[in-house]
């Protein structure tokens, strides 16, 4: 068994922005860092699409603009990257190639939700 780095948060249902509804949807994501007590520190760095957490990795190190020894560093995995909601595993109708168009608004506001 393979354990895995990173968390998911599910969504329930979410309506997309071409009108469809995202059933189940889940949305993976990493944190970096600790999260000050006013809650000040959050950083939200989206993966790009096709991408995952770990393709930013590399930008998260002390004395960076992604700091985790300042900041709350949030990466929420875009839908369609394989690990939140995608056609690889999602169920019918939405699988496969019937995956449907995701946009950077939606992601967003999808982050935002966790």
């Amino acid at each position: 068994m393979t354990s895995r780095d990173y968390e998911v948060f599910a969504l329930g249902d979410v309506a997309l922005q071409c009108g469809l509804t995202l059933r189940n949807a889940q949305l993976a994501y990493k944190t970096y860092g600790r999260l000050d007590a006013s809650c000040g520190n959050v950083i939200v760095y989206p993966t790009s699409y096709g991408a995952q957490h770990y393709d930013t990795e590399w930008l998260i190190r002390p004395g960076r603009a992604l700091d985790p020894e300042r900041y709350f560093i949030i990466i929420p995995n875009m839908f369609g990257n394989g690990l939140s909601s995608s056609p690889s595993n999602v169920g019918p109708p939405h699988d496969r190639g019937r995956f449907p168009g995701v946009t950077v608004a939606g992601n967003v506001r999808c982050s935002a939700a966790c």
